[in-house]
This record gives structure tokens, C-alpha cells and sequence, in this order.
């Protein structure tokens, strides 16, 4: 009985249970999953959104909207006049805001897939969304790669619910450009899959008419922009220019970068396969195919994308993000024609094994994505050491791994910090830190010989230290080292204090 009550319940209000499914993942992810998964996901945003909040300029060859990090520093700012101070609960007031904002992603795939296709698809559209295991991990840190799914989700709910009424209301397609030329200033090569769909629009008979209020949408953005720009760079169009105009200037960049993670052609491709969690992935992608014949231009849009970052040389998987959900639209509408076509093959049962194993290991992934903590032995360190509140000088030693550091966690005001990186500049260090005069009552050690070193710092500034707390990588860390070492290199990190 009560079995049946739940499921009539949820039958009635199926949206209203996908968002709270997606609202308790996203939720848990913003507790647990601290730090930052990549360099980009902390020092493009929370080093920008803090400089916005600390009331100082962007630098002039800031090279994106101002809009993202705006939001970030909004948060900042609050929290700060509240009289709250500790960047760990200011990262977990972003994380938390960020997975109410993706609850909207939910939102407009359930609404799309409803308009063009069936309750079911739409709630099978919705419930990948909600609990597909790279989502609610990715929605709360970070990644203008998420945040403009939001607004680029939007503009296509309301483009299809226009054609759907067959009613030309200037003012509401002038908001869908408005939306995705905001969805394209949070993500610059977002131009592949927005140029594409604009293109769409013109030659099919149902959407033509929606161009010119749609255009005026998009080019009033990037007036917008372009205006910033002027205020923040001192050059009408800046972000432009830095984001599209090296594929004119130097086009041999498209096949080789400098210092970033490059692939073959065929990296994406792989990494989708992944992300579906093979063997199942080859039966999503090929229902996404299949889906492209319902939502024909976004179909091609998003084939445009995958095209065009393929071809591009540097390859990171957070590129691929954006189109995620469209992804998940064109799978849940493909999967109608895969279904009917199983029940005449009478291949039911082989069918329903394939979705019980990818919902078993999606659930095993999903829990260990929102318990996963982003690079902790960089983070966690700074963390402990801002809530002492006694910090009078921070000696970080990065004698075997050498990165940047989230300073951003010690909160404000900055305590001094000194940064060793090699030990054949040991004497040079040393006498600069004694010239300072900085009391040094914290060391952050990253090496090898922790005993040898420690003495070796002892000895040099007179003093003792011992060993307080000691930081090791988290699993998700260990993972990501397993699979991709030179780019996810994990140390772990000893803390001492001065003995008194």
C-alpha cells in the first residue's frame, strides 16, 4: 500500500522528485567535495572572485567576463560583511549556491525532452541528470564549463516552446539570444556550438523567423562585453580578440600548445565513452544519434562542438562539459526508437541488463565522486592552519612537488609566506628569511627526507618544530594519479609548528 502511494505520488509530481534528487547529491557534494579538481577550477575563479571581493581591480589581461567571478565575489562580499571570515565556508556557500543553480539543469532537460518527446523520456532525461556521476560533482565546483549550461539550457527550453505554440513573441526569443549570449561570454568556445545552432535556426522553416530577435540577443551581449572590456583592459572587445583571434594570428596553435595537455583527435570521443561507463556508452551514444533525428539542430550543434574541439590540439576533459546535458537529451529521445526496437527483437532481457549494470557502477561512482576531496594535500594544510588564527609566518618547503599555492585558504589578513622550491637555493633562502625578520611559527613540508630537512630548517632558523598533522592525498587524488600521473601529481604534506 504504501509502496503504491509513493509511486502514484511520484507519478503526479515527477519533476518536483528529480529535483529533489538532484538537490540531495548536490547538496552532499557541496559538504564533502573541498578543494578544486583542476588549476583552472581555483586559480580562474576563486583567485578572481577574491580579488573582486577584496575591493581590487581584474588584471588588464583578464580575459574573460567578469560575470562568473562577479558572482563568486557577491558571495564573498556577504559572506565577509557578515563578519564571517573563513574562506572554507565561503568555498562551501559557492559550492552550495553553485548546486542550487544546477538544479535548473535538471529543470529545462526535463521541460525540453517533455516538449518534443513523452513524460518517460523526459523523466529518464531528468534522472540522468540529477544522478549521472561526473554532475553533481562538477555542478558545485568551479567550471564555466558548468555554469553556462544554465543559461544555454534556457534559451533553448524557450525556443523550443515557441515553435512547439507556433507563436512569434519578439520580446521572449529576444530573451533566449540574451541567454546564450550570456552562455557564450561564460564559455568563449562555446562559439562552435552557438554558431552552429544560429545557423540552424535560419534554414528551418519552424525557427526562421526567430533569427532577428534572436541575433539582436546575442550581439547585445557581446556589445556588453566588448563595453567592459574598455573598463577592465583598456581595449574595446578584448576578451574577443584573446579568445578567437590566436586562431587567426596563429593558426599552427590549433595543432600544438605549450605547456597544455595535448591529444589525438580521437581523446573526446574516448573520454564520452567513459564518462557513459562503457559497454553501456556505445548503446548511449549510438541513442543519441538516434535522438539528433528528433532535435535535428541541436544534433548538429553538438557534433559542431565535438568537431571542432577535437581538432583543437589542447585536450582537457572539463572541455566537454557544457554539452553534457545535451547529450543526455539526445540519449533519453534516442533511447525511444532503441526501446521499440527491442521489444520487436524481443531482446528485452539483454536490454535491462545493460541498464542494471551501468545504474550499479554509476552508483558506485557517484558515491565516491561527492565524497571526493580536490587536491587535499595543497588545500588541507592552508585550511587548518587559517582556523588556529595564530599564524605569524607560513615556511612552505615544496622540495619534491612544486605547485601553486591556494593561499586564498589562509584567509585575511595574509600571513607572511615563504616558498622553498629547491634545496641548492637553501642559503639564498634562508638569509632573505632571516633579513625579514618574519617570526616563522609554521612549516608546510613537502619531501622525501622530512627528518633531514626538518633538522636542516631547525638548525637555520634556531628553532624547533614538531610535528603537528600530516596530510595525505585523498582517494579520488590517488585515482586520478593512477590514471594520468603527470598531470595529477599527489604528495603528502606535513605540517610542524614552532615548540615554544
Amino acid at each position: 500500500m504504501l509502496k503504491e502511494k509513493i509511486i502514484e505520488r511520484f507519478s503526479r509530481k515527477p519533476l518536483l522528485y528529480l529535483l529533489l534528487i538532484g538537490l540531495s547529491f548536490r547538496f552532499l557534494a557541496s559538504i564533502f567535495s573541498k578543494g578544486f579538481l583542476t588549476l583552472d577550477d581555483h586559480f580562474n575563479f576563486v583567485v578572481d572572485a577574491d580579488t573582486i571581493a577584496s575591493g581590487n581591480q581584474l588584471p588588464t589581461d583578464y580575459k574573460d567576463s567578469p560575470l562568473y567571478p562577479s558572482f563568486g565575489a557577491l558571495i564573498m562580499y556577504t559572506s565577509r560583511a557578515l563578519g564571517i571570515n573563513s574562506p572554507d565556508y565561503e568555498m562551501f556557500t559557492i559550492r552550495f549556491v553553485q548546486g542550487l543553480l544546477s538544479l535548473f539543469v535538471i529543470y529545462f532537460v526535463y521541460k525540453i525532452l517533455e516538449l518534443k518527446t513523452d513524460k518517460t523520456t523526459a523523466f529518464l532525461g531528468g534522472f540522468l541528470t540529477s544522478t549521472l556521476f561526473i554532475i553533481p560533482i562538477t555542478a558545485v565546483h568551479q567550471f564555466e564549463e558548468v555554469i553556462c549550461q544554465v543559461p544555454l539550457l534556457a534559451s533553448i527550453w524557450i525556443l523550443i516552446k515557441r515553435e512547439k505554440l507556433q507563436v512569434l513573441n519578439p520580446f521572449i526569443i529576444l530573451l533566449s539570444g540574451l541567454l546564450m549570449g550570456v552562455s557564450l561570454i561564460l564559455r568563449f568556445p562555446m562559439i562552435s556550438f552557438i554558431g552552429i545552432f544560429t545557423i540552424g535556426l535560419i534554414f528551418s522553416q519552424q525557427t526562421r523567423r526567430f533569427i532577428i530577435p534572436f541575433l539582436f540577443g546575442i550581439i547585445f551581449v557581446a556589445l556588453t562585453q566588448a563595453v567592459i572590456n574598455t573598463f577592465i583592459n583598456g581595449e574595446f572587445g578584448y576578451s574577443f580578440k584573446r579568445n578567437y583571434g590566436w586562431i587567426l594570428d596563429n593558426p599552427c596553435d590549433l595543432f600544438h600548445t605549450s605547456g597544455y595537455p595535448e591529444g589525438p583527435m580521437w581523446r573526446y570521443l574516448f573520454t564520452l565513452l567513459g564518462i557513459f561507463i562503457p559497454p553501456f556508452s556505445f548503446l548511449f551514444l549510438f541513442a543519441a544519434i538516434k535522438g539528433s533525428k528528433i532535435f535535428s539542430i541541436i544534433g548538429a550543434s553538438t557534433l559542431a562542438f565535438l568537431i571542432a574541439h577535437s581538432i583543437i590540439a589542447n585536450k582537457q576533459e572539463r572541455f566537454l562539459l557544457p554539452i553534457i546535458p545535451i547529450l543526455i537529451i539526445l540519449g533519453a529521445a534516442g533511447f525511444i526508437s532503441i526501446k521499440n526496437y527491442v521489444l520487436r527483437k524481443r531482446l528485452q532481457t539483454l536490454y535491462g541488463m545493460f541498464w542494471i549494470y551501468f545504474w550499479i557502477l554509476n552508483s558506485i561512482l557517484l558515491i565516491a565522486t561527492i565524497f571526493h576531496y580536490g587536491k587535499k594535500d595543497r588545500v588541507e594544510p592552508f585550511v587548518f592552519i587559517q582556523k588556529q588564527h595564530n599564524a605569524t609566518g607560513i615556511l612552505i618547503a615544496q622540495y619534491n612537488y612544486q605547485f601553486l599555492i591556494p593561499d586564498y585558504y589562509l584567509g585575511k589578513p595574509l600571513p607572511p609566506m615563504f616558498i622553498f622550491n629547491d634545496k641548492n637555493n637553501f642559503s639564498n633562502d634562508i638569509e632573505n628569511l632571516n633579513k625579514s625578520q618574519i617570526d616563522i611559527n609554521y612549516l608546510v613540508l613537502y619531501s622525501d627526507s622530512v627528518e633531514t630537512d626538518r633538522s636542516l630548517f631547525e638548525h637555520a632558523l634556531r628553532k624547533k618544530f614538531k610535528l603537528l598533522k600530516t596530510f595525505s592525498p585523498s582517494l579520488g587524488d590517488w585515482i586520478a594519479n593512477f590514471f594520468n600521473p603527470k598531470y595529477n601529481r599527489i604528495k603528502t604534506a606535513r605540517l610542524f609548528i614552532k615548540e615554544i
